[in-house]
């Protein structure tokens, strides 16, 4: 049975996860054009993931991405969901969203969807607000235990979005390598950070603290997306990594931190994997926790939305 399944959206009830956090508002969503998809996507993939059920195609891909008869829409509704995130956050309506996401997108690239992914979500999400609201330099974090091999290729090649990956160490032997930096004028804007399995939680958070200050203070990003995978929880089918939801708590913390001097600390959040469906929700409602209450110190609600189950 497929692990990426509409239960994971069902527990993640509002109510849950913000539970009494005050400020946090869930506005409608933006249905986007899907020209949109465009942004990041071949004018050719999108037709062909438009097609694929009246073609009665099982799969897009070798088979994990299952093919359904509203694969597009909702997919569609992915996308508008973050790109409205990225509206509010940029307008100043809300200081940082959480985006729950389904299906999921960092395995997509331009021309291809893998891995249960489809459009490319925050790929989408970042070329939105570099188009519709001016912004310069975008950093995309990827916290998720797969490397976000799909956001690397897309944004190969250029230097005003960084993608920064945190992953286990050879899940997929051809991605998430040290070596794999961008190209041209996209040279040192790509970086991997493969960890092996013997990671403890504690050399986990110093990694990602060292390197999240080290990338951080180089880009000075305007923007920042984060591709938060929960499927290094320790609980997870598919990790080897010790991570639990206190873990993901202090990460969103360091994150803030890092980021506040550069973006005031907005921050668009979307959900990417994480497959035990109460390690899911705990782990969500530990990292919207954290995006609720230093928001409303900033005197900023947090938004939070949910693509279709």
């Amino acid at each position: 049975m497929c692990p990426e399944k509409p239960e994971r959206i069902r527990a993640l009830a509002p109510e849950f996860i913000f539970d009494k956090n005050e400020g946090v508002v869930f506005p409608a969503v933006k249905q986007m054009d899907s020209d949109t998809l465009e942004l990041a996507h071949s004018p050719d993939y999108v037709s062909e993931v438009r097609q694929a059920f009246h073609k009665k195609r099982r799969f897009l891909d070798a088979g994990d991405t299952r093919v359904t008869h509203d694969l597009f829409d909702q997919s569609l509704r992915s996308v508008s969901l973050a790109c409205s995130a990225v509206g509010h956050v940029q307008t100043g309506k809300s200081l940082r969203a959480f985006c729950a996401t389904r299906p999921p997108g960092h395995h997509a690239n331009a021309i291809r969807g893998m891995g249960f992914c489809v459009f490319n979500n925050i790929a989408v999400a970042a070329r939105y607000a570099q188009k519709r609201h001016g912004v310069d330099r975008v950093l995309i974090v990827d916290w998720d235990n797969d490397p976000g091999n799909g956001t690397q290729e897309i944004f190969w090649d250029d230097p005003t979005v960084f993608t920064l990956s945190f992953h286990q160490e050879n899940l997929f032997p051809e991605t998430g390598k040290t070596t794999l930096i961008g190209r041209g004028e996209g040279e040192g804007f790509n970086r991997n950070v493969p960890l092996p399995l013997n990671t403890t939680a504690k050399d986990y958070h110093q990694m990602f603290s060292s390197v999240m200050q080290q990338v951080v203070a180089r880009f000075k990003p305007q923007a920042v997306f984060l591709a938060a995978g929960f499927d290094a929880h320790h609980q997870d089918p598919q990790s080897k990594m010790p991570l639990d939801e206190t873990d993901f708590k202090k990460m969103t913390q360091v994150l803030l931190e890092v980021i506040e001097p550069y973006t005031n600390g907005s921050l668009v959040s979307l959900l990417e994997g994480g497959y035990n469906i109460s390690a899911l929700a705990r782990s969500v409602k530990a990292h919207c926790g954290v995006l609720a209450e230093t928001a409303s110190s900033h005197r900023t609600p947090a938004l939070s939305g949910h693509s279709t189950a």
